[in-house]
């Protein structure tokens, strides 16, 4: 079976932040130290980073060459659609000055993406939603957000765009909140440059399997980009990928193996009070020891088991296959 390949988005060596601690758990460094700092987490090839926020006080050919210099890959640019200015929405905003605003920030963000070498555009919208009854004119919310997408992926039919879908946080009901409305988002614009990011925390804050949702987009044919981490299910944890749900975790790299997604799994984690560079290591440790108990297991024999619904034998199987690890 294909190997997994791993990044990290720069968040992970970054600031944090929450509200009780506002002024962070650790300094913010500047864009070239949290480069080195990303570079030195081990078995990560690829990096994901934010526009515009990542890029104050540079010029793009600078963000590029910070990057090559540490020898690490361009992965995916994501799209800064949460900041402030976007309190009330960006591609649901009901104000033409700030919709178009969002709109024009992902073009720019595309024209710099296109110069230093990124090749996929990963969307967040993360005040798209509403926290209250009658606030949302939820029509009116789909149709503007469908409208702006279908205007950027036209504007660069040589990109690939992924949205990435979450359930809530900073609104109380985001828009695209489970792995359904996202499929059914990909509907809509009809585009074959968009796509859908699948990030394991946010499946299990939809009250979703993670293998589950990977196997519907990939039917479709439209999972983009991955991000990987753990999260006991009731709020967007983004811990150390492996130490919660190891269960899920291995079922969900198997499926994985399965699907044709060759791209990176990104590490999308906070670690607050660890030290992130030894947090994104042991996150990607974990994840090839569960690949190779993965690549261990008898697919024939799993899909068997399946067949015939015997949830006991299947486990038994699974309990001696992890036994037998060393």
């Amino acid at each position: 079976m294909k190997k997994l390949k791993f990044g990290a988005g720069l968040w992970t060596i970054g600031f944090s932040a929450d509200r009780f601690i506002p002024g962070g758990y650790r300094p913010l460094e500047s864009f070239e130290k949290q480069i080195e700092a990303a570079a030195r987490i081990k078995d990560s090839e690829a990096v994901q980073i934010h526009y515009p926020s990542d890029f104050e006080g540079l010029e793009t050919k600078e963000v590029a060459n910070i990057i090559k210099d540490k020898g690490l890959k361009m992965q995916a640019m994501n799209m800064s659609l949460y900041s402030a200015d976007f309190k009330y929405g960006a591609f649901t905003n009901a104000n033409e000055k700030i919709y178009r605003k969002a709109i024009d920030m992902v073009k720019k963000g595309v024209d710099a993406a296109r110069e230093i070498g990124f090749a996929l555009i990963d969307m967040w919208p993360g005040q798209d939603g509403h926290d209250y009854c009658f606030q949302g004119n939820y029509d009116y919310m789909w149709n503007s957000t469908v409208s702006a997408i279908k205007e950027i992926v036209e504007y660069a039919p040589d990109m690939k765009f992924s949205y990435e879908y979450k359930s809530k946080e900073p609104r109380m009901f985001m828009m695209v909140s489970n792995v359904g409305k996202a499929l059914i988002l990909t509907h809509d614009v009809g585009a074959e440059n968009f796509g859908i990011t699948l990030d394991f925390g946010h499946a299990l804050l939809s009250r979703e399997n993670p293998a589950e949702s990977l196997c519907f987009l990939n039917r479709a044919g439209k999972l983009f980009n991955v991000h990987i981490n753990d999260a006991y299910g009731e709020f967007d944890d983004d811990l150390i990928a492996g130490t919660v749900n190891v269960w899920r975790t291995i079922e969900y790299l198997w499926y994985l193996k399965q699907t044709d997604y060759d791209g990176y799994l990104i590490l999308d984690q906070f670690p607050f009070r660890e030290d992130p560079v030894e947090a994104c290591s042991l996150s990607i440790r974990m994840l090839k020891s569960m690949e190779d108990i993965a690549d261990s297991l008898d697919s024939e024999a799993i899909r068997n088991y399946q067949k015939n619904d015997n949830i006991s034998g299947l486990f038994d199987m699974l309990r001696k296959k992890v036994q037998e690890y060393k």
